[in-house]
């Protein structure tokens, strides 16, 4: 028998769910289309996770060269940055350590399910971040399938495996100050209602930068959004 469809838990379905979740709430129709997984997340989520995994190494380094330096300033929604730094280094090392346990967290869990051997002692952190990467990314197919955490949606507190490597990597990139130049669409999230809808040049997301929120939109997505919002503001304008 074949399985039944799978809607992608990706962001690429953001603007499907919350449309989904106001016409169960108050039977308001839309037409915005569903993302399907293939078989669970779609090839452009899988694509993502893979390329965000093999950018971790990388990544994990710039970090720890913030120690150099000292701690860098406070940017919103990064984890384990700190108002006042109480040693050099201090986020940078809080921040390594929260990456790369991660990683080998999710190693082990994979090992686990899997059957596998237990993970070998490798050495250096260095050497067991990359060694996790490797793992993982020859792992990461049958993960985004076959997790028991591969259907949860994507959000901060999702045990996805995809969700975790997309937090890591965002998380990384803010710290090293390797964010593409920005453009803000001064138009309201349709979750959290804030001006604080950003695209990054070259992003294929255009993301909503309240931490307690992080909804990410496609341009369509997004276009759809605007048109609902302008034909709000015609209809109330007209009565």
């Amino acid at each position: 028998m074949t399985a039944a469809p799978t809607c992608c838990p990706g962001p690429c379905n953001n603007a499907w769910r919350l449309a989904e979740a106001q016409l169960a709430t108050d039977g308001t129709e839309h037409d915005i289309p569903v993302t399907w997984g293939q078989p669970v997340h779609c090839p452009r989520c899988t694509s993502r996770t893979h390329a965000q995994l093999a950018e971790l190494p990388e990544l994990i380094v710039a970090i720890g060269l913030e120690a150099l330096h000292g701690t860098a300033p406070k940017t919103t929604g990064t984890i384990g940055r700190a108002a006042v730094a109480s040693w050099p280094g201090q986020a940078s090392r809080l921040l390594t350590d929260h990456i790369v346990g991660g990683l080998l967290e999710l190693e082990d869990d994979i090992r686990e399910l899997r059957h596998l051997r237990h993970r070998p002692s490798r050495g250096t952190e260095a050497r067991n971040a990359a060694g996790a990467v490797t793992f993982l990314g020859a792992h990461l197919d049958w993960a985004l399938a076959q997790h028991p955490a591969a259907h949860e949606i994507h959000d901060r507190l999702s045990a996805n495996p995809a969700a975790q490597i997309h937090g890591w990597h965002r998380t990384a990139q803010r710290f090293t100050r390797r964010d593409s130049r920005l453009e803000h669409h001064r138009i309201p999230c349709p979750r959290c209602e804030l001006l604080t809808l950003y695209r990054a040049d070259g992003d294929d997301y255009i993301e909503c930068r309240n931490i307690n929120c992080q909804l990410l939109l496609t341009p369509g997505e997004y276009h759809e959004h605007t048109r609902r919002l302008a034909d709000q503001t015609r209809m109330a304008r007209a009565a």
